[in-house]
């Protein structure tokens, strides 16, 4: 989910070597361009909106074959550990994963906190909102909504029911939770 710490295990293992992308960064570009006319065209909402088109309009795995097209790219010229795909939020894009062998992580943290770490920590584009709005525009991610086929949708229930692993990030010591991450991976 947002702000639960993904990035920064990710993170962790780009600096031991891996290629990473997000595929939230991929949306988020996609959805600057797609909602440029709103003030916060990266909210939650709006980049939910942005992925269920995508998917709809260019296939379920759209998301996923963009990144795999850019590790592809990055590929002829350097050598990397292995491949972090994160901020995963569709059944088509965990089970990839599982089917090649990965590793699916869940990184969690409590709402309460993950709302504290969105607010100090804004992007351009996104704007302050309430507690119980951020769950209203989470729970957009957490199972598929009505009127559009939910192959094509986030579906977060899904990717952590898949999940291989489990690292918590809720008492927001940092370096306690890249030192259990690591221990979590065997790393």
């Amino acid at each position: 989910m947002p702000r639960s710490g993904k990035d920064v295990l990710a993170d962790l293992l780009i600096d031991k070597g891996w290629f990473g992308i997000s595929f939230g960064d991929v949306v988020r570009g996609f959805a600057r361009e797609r909602h440029s006319d709103k003030p916060d065209p990266i909210s939650i909402a709006n980049m939910t909106e942005t992925s269920n088109w995508l998917r709809e309009t260019r296939g379920a795995d759209i998301i996923l074959q963009e990144a795999l097209r850019q590790y592809e790219d990055a590929s002829k010229n350097k050598t990397y550990e292995g491949l972090v795909l994160y901020s995963v939020r569709a059944p088509v894009e965990a089970d990839w994963i599982l089917e090649h062998g990965g590793e699916l992580v869940w990184v969690d943290a409590r709402d309460e906190v993950r709302y504290r770490r969105n607010t100090a920590h804004q992007r351009e584009g996104e704007a302050v909102i309430s507690l119980e709005e951020f769950k209203r525009q989470e729970a957009l991610q957490w199972q598929p909504q009505p009127g559009i086929p939910a192959e094509v949708q986030m579906d977060m229930a899904y990717v952590k029911s898949k999940a291989t692993i489990v690292v918590d990030n809720s008492e927001g010591n940092l370096e306690e939770f890249k030192a259990n991450a690591l221990k979590a991976l065997g790393l």
